[in-house]
């Protein structure tokens, strides 16, 4: 009899084989006298769709929700469904006695392998592979030590709850805003609240009102002749409302030019190197120091544990490492001391490592991310893969170096009855910050000051007012939505639901969160721009229909805290899935008796020959509210109301109350200008406009018309 392998990918089913010993290669597996190894190539079973219970639900509507299966029931993916097959004989093969589930060591590997399990209607032994590496010496390492599969039961009803519960409100919601509003929304768990963290911040800069103020900034001069600057303070607070107040204080100070050192404070700062990382750190600073997307960060880490070996895996929540593993790193080491960028930097002596880098307690299903004793060549890697490498050896490196040394000082000088504030910052060591080839970046109000003593008599050399503007908040690049997403506790008000999110790690998972922001940007609800992401019109439209428990936080922090439960075995999955039914249920509801949104939604709507379509025109861009600076291009044939340019095309005003009216911006692959828009509001048509294209892809000559029901129609030269 032979033992059954199953991994999650190819690639790593070939590392199994590879330390297993000699094996043939068959279609879909390898072979050899004890075993056989085989993969899923990821989800290769899914959860069905409500067609396949009956067929009249392909058609959506809303008179067939909520739809709520009595009995989940899972299919096969039609792309992979010939690898199933070979796994399937190989689970039901005579040969096969034991079957080790090799799949990603986690929640979702765990679901992956019991899926395909459960569709092939197998029911032998089942032993669990823990991988953590997939270098040589992991894997034996976790062949010795393979796990009961029962041990792993909790974990494997959570996985398949969480996602009976994403699949319940996902397929209900889509559908039922889908129906109601005529466009396709898509609502999911995690994206939905993620998507609403990027319209309220867009919303906040758009509300912004900046303001001007103003600071005075004096230079004094020692009686050596060493200069240092001052910012005027009092009564705490360091600006002034107006000009007008800004420069009385200038020609106060003028004549008080003889100053006076009040008060030096000089205390030494310590800063220790960061916590190792975990996925969304590296997806943060792969970002903000490279720009790498999240998506991007995520496929290099994946591959450089996959395919090249050289880290460990990167789909971790956890910052620590096991002391057994700590134990280790001198090899590690050792292997990166092939690189010439990297030797000078290993320390002669590795100090032992204290709780903050090696706790037990705190390493959860993975340890953090570190280098393997595979040796980096860097010239096979690709460029992502060479960013992400070295952030993690960096970062590596830096937890046995000294804390980085500070001397930080205070300085408050007097002009008269005046105060000004001068702050220094001298660093004395820079500890781990060797290790990195860049330095801080200053504070713009720090200074290299010169020696200064209480009671030391100065000379005000000069001063100014300057004018300020506040500034509003930024709009978050993805290392800062991905920060946001895991402290989404400080999004609720609720102390409890902030312990929870918390507990929870936050809105999604490391191994998730990237997904989450390119599937908000593939469904056209979020734009990137270089680093920074801005919701469409199409994304704030649908933040204002759903309800409040869809888009906040609290709906994940009670999930995740029932799928803890479920883990822990605290709580039964069936009780937990009949509360997400009876919420499921209630979203149906609520979109049953919304008003349909009418041109509040649509903006990503495409006009094709017959311009004029049934549905939703252009959006306002302040999600329904018009701006008072957008320009009337005319009135509306259909209800008389001005119409004004929008994001995506010049829509009536009228649209709250029903109107549908919109000239797209784009037809038939031409630009619309607000000129011609007026033409045909004014006019009825406009002149001929040259380089329009089919759909067959030629391109034609037309003027635009209104026609009597007040759709916009091409109008052909008679020539």
């Amino acid at each position: 009899m032979k033992t059954l392998i199953i991994t999650e990918k190819p690639s790593v089913g070939r590392d199994i084989a590879k330390v297993l010993g000699r094996f043939k290669t068959r279609e879909g597996y390898l072979e050899n006298e004890q075993f056989i190894v085989s993969w899923a190539i990821g989800h290769l079973v899914e959860l069905a769709e409500p067609e396949d219970y009956n067929p009249a639900l392909k058609k959506w509507s809303l008179h067939t929700l909520p739809f709520i299966p009595g009995e989940f029931l899972l299919k096969v993916i039609p792309e992979t469904a010939r690898q199933f097959q070979v796994l399937k004989e190989l689970l039901l093969s005579p040969q096969v006695g034991l079957i080790v589930n090799a799949c990603d060591a986690g929640r979702e590997g765990e679901n992956i392998f019991r899926r395909i399990y459960a569709q092939a209607g197998c029911a032998r032994e089942v032993k669990r592979l823990w991988l953590r590496e997939t270098t040589p010496a992991a894997i034996r390492l976790a062949f010795e030590n393979l796990r009961e599969n029962r041990e792993l039961d909790n974990l494997a009803v959570a996985a398949a709850a969480r996602a009976q519960a994403d699949w319940l409100v996902g397929i209900n919601a889509t559908r039922a805003f889908t129906c109601r509003h005529k466009e396709l929304l898509s609502v999911g768990r995690v994206q939905t609240p993620t998507l609403a963290l990027i319209v309220a911040r867009e919303r906040e800069i758009r509300n912004f009102k900046a303001a001007k103020y103003w600071e005075v900034w004096a230079t004094f001069r020692k009686s050596t002749g060493e200069t240092y600057r001052g910012k005027w303070f009092a009564d705490k607070t360091d600006r002034f409302p107006s000009a007008e107040a800004a420069r009385e204080m200038v020609a106060a100070c003028r004549n008080n030019r003889e100053s006076v050192v009040s008060a030096v404070e000089e205390k030494e700062v310590k800063e220790p190197p960061p916590l190792l990382f975990n996925l969304n750190d590296l997806q943060k600073e792969a970002n903000q120091k490279h720009g790498l997307t999240a998506e991007q960060t995520l496929r290099a880490a994946q591959a450089l544990y996959e395919k090249h070996k050289l880290i460990t895996y990167p789909r971790t929540e956890s910052r620590h490492l096991s002391a057994l593993l700590a134990k280790t790193i001198p090899q590690r080491m050792a292997a990166l001391a092939a690189a010439a960028e990297y030797q000078p930097l290993i320390p002669g002596h590795l100090p032992p490592l204290s709780r903050r880098y090696v706790d037990d307690a705190r390493v959860t299903d993975h340890h953090a991310i570190i280098i393997t004793e595979t040796k980096p060549e860097s010239a096979s890697l690709s460029r992502p893969e060479q960013i992400v490498y070295d952030l993690v050896a960096r970062r590596l490196l830096a937890i046995f170096y000294p804390d980085a040394r500070y001397n930080v000082t205070r300085v408050i000088t007097a002009a008269g009855k005046e105060t000004f504030l001068s702050r220094g910052k001298v660093e004395l060591e820079k500890g781990w910050k060797k290790v990195y080839p860049t330095g801080d970046k200053k504070d713009e109000e720090e200074q290299l000051l010169p020696p200064l003593a209480q009671g030391e008599r100065v000379f005000l050399e000069e001063i100014d007012a300057l004018e300020k503007q506040t500034k509003p908040p930024p709009r978050y690049t993805e290392a800062t939505l991905l920060a946001a997403m895991e402290k989404a506790g400080k999004f609720v008000e609720d102390k409890e639901m902030q312990d929870i999110l918390k507990a929870a790690g936050g809105i999604g998972t490391p191994a998730t969160r990237a997904a989450i922001i390119e599937r908000l940007i593939q469904v056209g609800y979020v734009k990137r721009q270089k680093k920074t992401l801005f919701p469409t019109a199409k994304g704030e439209a649908l933040i204002d229909l759903v309800p409040e428990e869809v888009k906040s936080p609290e709906l994940t922090a009670r999930w995740e805290q029932g799928l803890l439960e479920i883990e822990t075995g605290e709580q039964k999955p069936e009780q937990w899935l009949e509360a997400i039914k009876d919420f499921t249920a209630q979203i149906v509801t609520l979109v049953k008796t919304q008003a349909a949104a009418g041109a509040g939604i649509g903006a990503g709507t495409k006009a094709g020959s017959d311009i004029g379509i049934p549905g939703a025109g252009p959006q306002p861009a302040a999600g329904g509210n018009v701006r008072p600076e957008q320009e009337i291009l005319g009135k509306c044939p259909l209800c008389g109301k001005d119409v004004r340019e929008f994001p995506k095309g010049y829509g009536c005003t009228g649209w709250k109350e029903g109107c549908r009216f919109a000239i797209w911006k784009e037809i038939a692959g031409k630009k619309i200008s607000p000129a011609q828009a007026k033409s045909l509001l004014k006019k009825g048509r406009t002149g001929v406009i040259k380089g329009f294209r089919s759909r067959a892809g030629k391109t034609f000559n037309a003027a635009l018309a209104l026609n009597e029901e007040g759709k916009v129609i091409f109008s052909f030269p008679r020539d």
